[in-house]
């Protein structure tokens, strides 16, 4: 679990998401031409019983917003207004993120932890795993950076 370094920016370069893991809250702000972010406000908390800690995040072609939810053994589906629109539940507890690859770019792959569990907590043995499921709608190639 971690707090982002860098904030996740939609294709359009006009917004960019920035997770506070241990806050519990995704922040989205407005990004200039030159590439400053200004006008932070809160696009999602995560207080609600049975939700988990943000953890990574992606977004699909129709502009909504994908989070891992680590201790909460689920990926969610937001509008771009922050209404939960899909759960894919998963049978590990800490989901660490998740990004679009295959055919269509319409699968998606979600990466797990096991780190601080006990054999009772990882009885599956799939904490760690990386999952994928299939959807309806396509999402975006994952950024690739140099060295």
């Amino acid at each position: 679990m971690h707090s982002r370094e860098r904030p996740d920016r939609l294709l359009d370069g006009k917004s960019a998401y920035f997770v506070d893991t241990y806050g519990k809250a995704v922040y989205r702000y407005d990004v200039s031409p030159s590439g400053e972010p200004s006008g932070q406000r809160i696009f999602k908390r995560f207080e609600a019983e049975g939700c988990g800690f943000p953890d990574g995040l992606t977004f699909d072609v129709s502009g909504c917003v994908w989070i891992a939810e680590w201790g909460a053994s689920r990926v969610s589906r937001f509008s771009p207004e922050g209404e939960l629109l899909e759960v894919i539940r998963l049978p590990v507890c800490q989901p660490t993120s998740c990004t679009f690859g295959g055919p269509g770019l319409k699968r998606l792959f979600i990466t797990t932890a096991s780190q601080g569990l006990d054999a009772a907590s990882n009885a599956n043995g799939l904490a760690g795993a990386l999952f994928a499921a299939d959807l309806e709608v396509g999402g975006f190639p994952a950024a690739r950076f140099d060295g």
